[in-house]
């Protein structure tokens, strides 16, 4: 949630002064966040015993085994814990990650038409006929691969944590049916999602992928991005809407 509220951040509201805003501490915070909040929806209620008011015995009853004659060691949530717990954990940031998302997407978007129209602008008077179909095409597939990445990215994490928090929140109303294996089987799920992300990132997105290299190469100066002030590109100013745009 704090990674699409970044990306939209950057590309929706001040991409000039992104790289300004965001500095080391601000990034430290937002990190500091995720594993503050999780600390006071979990950790804090859970050692406190807040999740098992008012099914304590139903817990003592379950962790007995007449059978083997032995004791288990059961996690069970009441009805008000596993509301709170789903919607701050799951269906909040969820929900922001959707807005966001489509936000980037809808920007992205009109991005692709004004790079069109730019090009459009600067191109050869002779060329302006074959102009629009080419650039036409390129913005279909820069939308094309945007809807792509963002359906992959949400579609891998609704899927792999949405089975989870709706068994949290449905089992307690029906009187705590849901087999075990099946909540082992979901808990795994979404295990798995946090696995899946640094693949899906790296693949999906240069930027992603380009700082991994340099971690991971203990910053291996081959893999970071060239300076574009060393470069001699033509460059041609026009405006749209009242701001300028810086053609190449």
């Amino acid at each position: 949630c704090s990674l699409s509220l970044c990306r939209y951040y950057a590309i929706c509201c001040q991409p000039l002064v992104y790289r300004n805003k965001m500095t080391p501490l601000c990034i430290a915070v937002m990190l500091g966040g995720c594993w503050v909040i999780p600390t006071f929806i979990s950790f804090l209620p859970i050692m406190q015993g807040w999740n098992s008011i008012g099914i304590i015995d139903l817990v003592q009853q379950r962790q007995f085994n007449k059978a083997s004659n032995s004791t288990y060691c059961i996690f069970m949530v009441n009805k008000p814990y596993a509301i709170t717990c789903s919607v701050v954990a799951f269906y909040i940031p969820f929900l922001l990650m959707v807005l966001a998302y489509y936000r980037i997407y809808v920007t992205a978007r009109a991005h692709a038409q004004q790079i069109g129209m730019l090009q459009r602008a600067g191109a050869p008077t002779d060329s302006r006929q074959r102009q629009p179909d080419q650039h036409s095409t390129h913005r279909m597939k820069t939308e094309t691969k945007a809807a792509k990445i963002l359906c992959i990215i949400m579609g891998c994490f609704c899927l792999c944590w949405a089975p989870f928090f709706v068994t949290n929140i449905v089992d307690p109303f029906i009187n705590y049916t849901v087999p075990g294996k099946l909540w082992t089987a979901f808990l795994w799920l979404g295990y798995i999602n946090s696995g899946l992300n640094p693949f899906l990132y790296a693949f999906l997105n240069k930027s992603f992928r380009r700082a991994f290299l340099i971690i991971l190469c203990c910053g291996d100066e081959r893999y970071r991005r060239p300076s574009t002030s060393a470069q001699s590109v033509p460059c041609s100013t026009t405006t749209i809407n009242g701001s300028t745009h810086v053609l190449r």
